[in-house]
């Protein structure tokens, strides 16, 4: 080992091109890592918090309801079943109903959203989202718009409009409620579309004292995309618990989009990470071939004195190493520091046209990213082992020189 860092501090320059070789590949992993693990945390934030929960139960549809989500005549049966899943740690009762909404002449296909308000909170954020008037209380009749949708229908705080029910499995209704408040979607589609009213609102509107049309549930130990395992465990013992006639979809199952996304950047990091690693096991390769075609006559000597062919394998190997390791927590600390660098100035906010389209989608405009111990720790052993099997081949190469050959060898 002493030989081999006497060399590489022998050759700095090739030693610093081999170390940036390794270094900027786990950086750029790193990096990227960060940037998806934010990405990927943020889409479920954004779903589950103000739309999916972490899992919703449902009735199984027996018909055509076309968009509309299968009605629940009475969900009592299935609320007995919760109290069986140990996990489970909140729920409430929604009742979501196509209508037609109409203001004057202005009429808009939207979906009424009943909900309990004072337990809504957990998977909807509402009050924080109020932009113009108030948020939703039970018993006030009133409901609650998007900014999208209170333009495309001129409303404001005070207005009245008229809603139309259309489930299929429902009685036509029809209301007419004040709007109390608007509120500020994370996605632009929702704003559009989704009008928020308390629970016996929209019941009235289908003409029913008990109707839902799912249970929102969020469970204990779940704060992110990477704790589904224990998600799946939770929704494979409520489905052994739930009578016939309901079934339970997870956050991906109700925002297939997501899970599609999830499925293609996997495979897209593992794709760029491996041409990273290739391309920096090419320049360490590249820069030990050279540096044994420099030594040929220096490591003739070595096997010339009685050396083993195996120790000079280990000598190169072992230079290849101290210069992988090194490269390799390099960039790992250099990865990680400048995401908790830009973590620290509250990300990287996006603007105009950028921003706007992020919000479309139901995404911050502004950027995060994110450390995994588990992703750092894989990018730079798999970085180092790259490094380290790129320099076998000269250090092999190295061992089978013929002693007087080496030593007679002239560059």
């Amino acid at each position: 080992m002493k030989v081999a860092l006497r060399h590489l501090v022998r050759n700095r320059r090739r030693t610093l091109l081999t170390l940036l070789a390794v270094l900027i590949p786990v950086y750029f992993l790193v990096f990227m890592f960060g940037f998806a693990n934010a990405n990927l945390r943020d889409m479920f934030e954004t779903a589950t918090r103000f739309d999916t929960g972490h899992a919703q139960i449902r009735a199984v549809p027996t018909k055509a309801t076309g968009s509309a989500i299968p009605l629940m005549r009475d969900p009592s049966d299935a609320l007995a079943a919760l109290a069986e899943v140990k996990e489970i740690e909140w729920w409430t009762v929604r009742l979501d109903l196509p209508a037609m909404a109409s203001v004057g002449e202005r009429s808009r296909t939207i979906y009424v959203r009943g909900i309990v308000p004072e337990e809504v909170d957990p998977v909807s954020g509402l009050a924080d989202r109020i932009v113009a008037g108030e948020s939703l209380a039970t018993g006030t009749g009133g409901v609650v718009v998007g900014e999208e949708l209170a333009l495309l229908l001129k409303l404001e705080v005070g207005d009245e409009i008229v809603l139309l029910g259309a489930h299929p499995e429902a009685a036509l209704g029809a209301i007419r409620a004040p709007v109390v408040g608007v509120y500020r979607a994370p996605e632009a589609a929702l704003g559009r579309t989704v009008i928020y009213a308390d629970l016996s609102t929209a019941r009235q509107l289908a003409r029913s004292e008990t109707a839902a049309t799912a249970i929102v549930l969020r469970v204990a130990g779940v704060t992110g995309p990477g704790d589904q395992t224990a998600l799946d465990r939770a929704v494979n013992d409520l489905r052994a618990n739930l009578p016939a006639g309901y079934e339970v979809q997870d956050w991906l199952e109700l925002v297939p989009m997501v899970a599609t996304y999830m499925g293609i950047l996997t495979p897209a990091l593992l794709i760029v990470g491996a041409i990273f690693f290739a391309l920096g096991g090419l320049v360490v390769l590249n820069t030990i071939y050279l540096s044994v075609l420099e030594r040929t006559r220096e490591l003739g000597l070595i096997l010339a004195l009685g050396a083993a062919r195996r120790r000079v394998v280990r000598m190169i190997l072992a230079e290849a190493g101290a210069i992988a390791v090194a490269g390799a927590v390099g960039g790992a600390v250099t990865g990680v520091g400048l995401i908790l660098v830009v973590e620290a100035f509250g990300g990287i906010p996006l603007w105009g046209a950028a921003a706007q389209m992020m919000r479309e989608i139901g995404m911050s405009p502004v950027l995060h990213l994110s450390a995994n111990f588990v992703q750092v720790a894989l990018s730079t052993a798999s970085m180092t082992a790259v490094a380290v099997l790129a320099a076998w081949w000269p250090a092999r190469r190295a061992s089978r020189l013929e002693p007087m050959e080496a030593m007679r060898y002239v560059e």
